[in-house]
């Protein structure tokens, strides 16, 4: 093995014999798919590593607690979350049962194609959506690795290219990621706190308090939140709670009740509520779909 699959292999997980347990593994020499096996038994423990290939998270459930250069975020079905190169970033907290396609890219590959379509100035800080044309290149891509003997090198790069070239896209020129991407004064302070939420998540955690801990007034706290985590401060504490609530939901014979006040929701019937406005279903309805098709997520990759 050359050395850049081996950078390409270790950029997915600290550990060396990651990609052999419960993956499925998809390769070329400048990109790398590693799709999470959802496991009750098997768990990705927390880790804090930096390198200098590109890495893109794809989650086909909620992820509670990624962390990008300080920055924690709540990883969403639906979305790519990118890592630039040479960040460090983690896992806050011990995955398990989580499906998720994890994505490493050579970072002199990537970068020549930000080159090219005018974005060499630019880098990944935005998490994008992850539309229908990334999935299917994503899906061509392991379709065609799977031919094993007869795969085409050839092809498997091109997918490659058009896999990085349409993220280029979705990121730069998406209408909501078309900001400067330069570090804003106010950023450390916000970052703190939306580390302490990430800690005190099922406390009381008024906006005043919230902005005195940054120092500056309720109104340009909540703007300059947003700003910097991509959410309002309340939406971002609802989806900490509701994310520990699917996990609570998922794993565990609580009722209702008592995951509502573990989560720290006052109101049984508030929590199922905005429950339902995240997700679709009502915790019940959830708690069901989840014992009698915990595959079913998968077929949306």
């Amino acid at each position: 093995m050359d050395n850049k699959l081996k950078n390409l292999f270790m950029a997915h997980h600290p550990e060396n014999d990651f990609l052999e347990k419960n993956c499925h593994h998809f390769y070329c020499d400048v990109l790398s798919i590693a799709s999470i096996i959802p496991s009750p038994e098997y768990g990705i423990n927390p880790y804090s590593h930096k390198h200098d290939e590109y890495e893109f998270l794809i989650p086909y459930g909620p992820i509670p607690m990624l962390i990008n250069e300080g920055a924690v975020y709540f990883g969403e079905a639906g979305y790519v979350y990118p890592i630039q190169s040479g960040r460090q970033h983690a896992f806050k907290f011990r995955v398990t049962n989580i499906p998720f396609d994890h994505i490493t890219i050579d970072m002199e590959f990537l970068e020549s194609i930000k080159a090219r379509k005018g974005y060499s100035d630019r880098q990944f800080n935005d998490r994008f959506e992850c539309t229908s044309e990334l999935r299917s290149y994503i899906q061509f891509f392991k379709s065609e690795f799977e031919r094993q003997s007869e795969k085409d090198l050839e092809k498997l790069t091109c997918l490659a290219h058009l896999i990085c070239s349409t993220m280029i896209d979705l990121e730069f020129q998406s209408p909501a990621n078309k900001k400067l991407n330069s570090p804003l004064q106010y950023q450390k302070g916000i970052l703190q706190v939306a580390s302490y939420m990430n800690q005190h998540y099922t406390e009381n955690l008024p906006i005043e308090t919230l902005s005195a801990m940054c120092g500056i007034s309720k109104n340009y706290f909540i703007s300059s939140f947003k700003k910097v985590i991509g959410e309002t401060p309340h939406n971002y504490l609802i989806k900490l709670r509701i994310s520990k609530a699917r996990i609570l939901l998922e794993t565990t014979d609580q009722s209702i009740q008592e995951i509502a006040a573990h989560c720290g929701f006052q109101k049984a019937n508030t929590f199922s509520s905005l429950f339902k406005s995240i997700t679709g279903m009502t915790p019940s309805e959830y708690r069901k779909s989840e014992k009698s098709n915990p595959s079913d997520i998968i077929t949306g990759a």
